[in-house]
């Protein structure tokens, strides 16, 4: 039983997760912990073009679909290997988005199991006042039902993990993108 609390709890926090997929990001911090060096970072997705800015600054870069870079507006040149870190800037950053929606669509399905679980619990607990059933009988359900749903939550674990994966590649590929591209580097934020 204690397996099925903690799967439960696990379930939970994916359900709240579930509720932040959108496609905007807001990230905070200081620049020790974060890829951007500045604070109260915003990251949107609008008609395939993703538009990042600083709350702190008024400046906003901007990356279409073509992997054009505009800041403040401007397009900025690109030579050939700007060009194709930008691309996978973008590529990295989409991919990310689309795989956390997923996840958190997944675990918001393995948190509606969970929940299906613990009413399934409650009412087992009615049929141990019949005399068929007892605590062993409920006990072995519960644990038939919680594997199921671990089984389901450990894949939801792997892509989890394989989000960090991306993520952590995706941020190599910023740092590389501002120092190649001088005009992102002096925006001091970016």
């Amino acid at each position: 039983m204690k397996r099925t609390a903690f799967i439960l709890a696990i379930l939970v926090m994916s359900a709240f997760i579930a509720q932040g997929a959108g496609a905007a990001i807001k990230m905070e911090g200081d620049c020790g912990r974060s890829i951007f060096r500045g604070e109260d970072i915003s990251i949107e997705f609008d008609d395939g073009t993703i538009i990042l800015e600083c709350g702190d600054e008024d400046d906003v870069v901007e990356i279409t679909a073509d992997y054009e870079l505009f800041i403040n507006g401007d397009r900025v040149k690109l030579d050939n290997d700007q060009r194709e870190i930008v691309g996978n800037y973008y590529e990295s950053l989409d991919e990310i988005i689309e795989t956390a929606k997923e996840l958190s669509i997944e675990g918001a399905r393995i948190g509606a199991k969970g929940a299906e679980l613990g009413l399934k619990a409650v009412a087992g607990a009615f049929k141990l006042i019949l005399e068929d059933y007892d605590s062993d009988d409920l006990e072995r359900d519960m644990e038939r039902q919680a594997r199921r749903i671990e089984a389901q939550a450990e894949k939801l674990e792997r892509k989890g993990e394989k989000l960090e994966d991306m993520a952590e590649l995706f941020e190599k590929t910023h740092k590389k993108m501002r120092r190649e591209i001088d005009e992102l580097d002096d925006l001091g934020w970016f």
